[in-house]
Parts: structure tokens; C-alpha cells; sequence
């Protein structure tokens, strides 16, 4: 059931622990991604086999329809990790890893900050944590009106030892899917971005930290990042699939086109 919280959730607390790559050498992660294991290899794949082409229809519908969580026009975008069943629109886009440093000169557009990563590097490329941008209005909507009723806190209480909700097994599960999103975001990058990362120290944010960037697996600061994790990966995100419960209890859009009662993969 939803929490009787209510108001903005805190950044601090269970809402933190984005990295700034700024401070990427000094940050410590306890996420940890064996690009080597075998597990972690066939996920990679298997969410690569997801992502279609990026197509110039979608590129016309996502300038007319994002409106909340628009995505910063410096980020490109390299395909579509899930569409509406039905219209064929995207729901989750897969960005680059890299994308050039903040122009200040656009502060005051809507949907941009002057506070994100680091203005001098000008034109350098600089981080970008979050893979699976979640763009249907819909669903932004539906999942930000969970956040508002406090799902992030509930849900991190799941991943705290000693809570009374605290589920062992669950975050277990979640350490192992931060560890296979951050695989399959370092797997984006080219052989000349992954030596650029290797030389500027931004390894340890691209390769080296969950879903969206977050240090520590037992963090969820954001539900838009799991529920996008969770549609594009077909299922592979523990606080995804507790959010899209939530949004078919209450009647909600999910993002899919489908018959709620149906699996992720419709």
C-alpha cells in the first residue's frame, strides 16, 4: 500500500548517492560489476538484444511530448529500449555515457540546471549515468505521483537491515541488477571513450556504479530510474517491478500498452 507521506521526498538520506564526476575519484562505491562473469555478460546481451533504432518519428514525437523530465538536449540518444505496445511510441530511450559539459548559457531554459557536472570543461565530454531515460508522459506522471506519496523511502526501508519490511533476498537481487545495468552502460562506450574515462577517472562512475550512477546497492533515490531500468531490461529491476504493482493497483498507465495482469514482456 502507499505511504501516508506526503511532500517532495529528501535528498538526503536513501535519495542521495548520484555521483558527481567532478568528485569521481574520491567516491567510493560498493557496487560491484565483474565484466568478466558470465551472468553479467548474457545480460548485457540480452538487453541489448532489446533496444531497436532511434528513428526520426521518435525524434518528432519526444520533441512534442516531453514536457516533465526532458531530457538535456546535449545527451544523444542511441536507440529505444521499450515502445507502446499499441502506438509503437518510446517509452524508454538508451543514452551514450558521455556527453558534452553544461553550457551555462542555457541556465534558464526549462528542464536544465546550472548546477550539473562541470561548466569548465566547455565543450569536453563528461559523464552520463542514467542509460534508460524514461520518457512516456504518462508514466513520468503516474510514478512521479508514487514518489510524492513517499514509495522511495518505503521502498529503500526494504534494503535497510533492521527494518521491519527489510527483505534479504530482494536486495540481494538488487545489488546483482546495479551491478548489470552499470555492465551494460560501460558497454556502450567506444574503445576511445572508455580510454577518455580511464584518463579523466570517470571509470569509477560509468563502470563502477549502479543504475543512474548511485554508490551503494541498497539506494534507490528515484523511481523514474527504476521503472525505466525495469521496462527496457524486460524485468530486471527489483524496485521497478515494486513500482509497477503499485501502478496497477491504483489503476495506473504502466508504459507498456497491455493488460495490466500481464508480464513485463506483454
Amino acid at each position: 500500500a502507499l505511504s501516508t507521506r506526503k511532500g517532495r521526498e529528501s535528498k538526503s538520506g536513501p535519495t542521495s548517492g548520484v555521483v558527481n564526476p567532478q568528485h569521481a575519484s574520491t567516491q567510493h562505491s560498493d557496487v560491484h560489476v565483474d565484466l568478466n562473469d558470465p551472468e553479467v555478460s548474457s545480460a548485457v546481451r540480452e538487453y541489448a538484444a532489446r533496444v531497436s533504432q532511434y528513428t526520426e518519428a521518435d525524434e518528432r514525437w519526444l520533441r512534442s511530448n516531453q514536457d516533465a523530465k526532458r531530457l538535456d538536449a546535449n545527451v544523444r540518444v542511441v536507440g529505444v529500449a521499450a515502445r507502446h505496445a499499441v502506438t509503437g511510441h518510446p517509452v524508454v530511450l538508451v543514452t551514450y555515457p558521455l556527453r558534452v559539459a553544461y553550457d551555462r548559457s542555457r541556465a534558464g531554459r526549462k528542464g536544465y540546471s546550472t548546477h550539473k557536472w562541470d561548466s569548465r570543461k566547455k565543450d569536453g565530454r563528461v559523464p552520463w549515468t542514467n542509460t534508460f531515460w524514461l520518457v512516456c508522459p504518462e508514466v513520468v506522471s503516474a510514478v512521479g505521483r508514487l514518489e510524492h506519496a513517499g514509495l522511495v523511502r518505503d521502498f529503500h526501508a526494504k534494503f535497510v537491515v533492521g527494518d521491519p519490511t527489510h527483505d534479504a533476498g530482494a536486495a540481494a537481487t538488487f545489488a546483482k541488477q546495479h551491478a548489470r545495468y552499470a555492465a551494460f552502460r560501460w558497454s556502450l562506450l567506444s574503445d576511445e571513450d572508455k580510454e577518455h574515462c580511464e584518463k579523466e577517472g570517470y571509470a569509477s562512475v560509468l563502470r563502477d556504479c549502479g543504475v543512474g550512477g548511485l554508490r551503494f546497492v541498497n539506494q534507490v533515490k528515484c523511481l523514474h530510474l527504476q521503472y525505466g531500468h525495469y521496462l527496457a531490461s524486460g524485468g530486471d529491476n527489483v524496485v521497478g517491478e515494486w513500482t509497477r504493482a503499485e501502478l496497477v493497483r491504483l489503476g495506473e498507465s504502466i508504459g507498456r500498452g497491455e493488460d495490466a495482469s500481464a508480464p513485463v514482456d506483454g
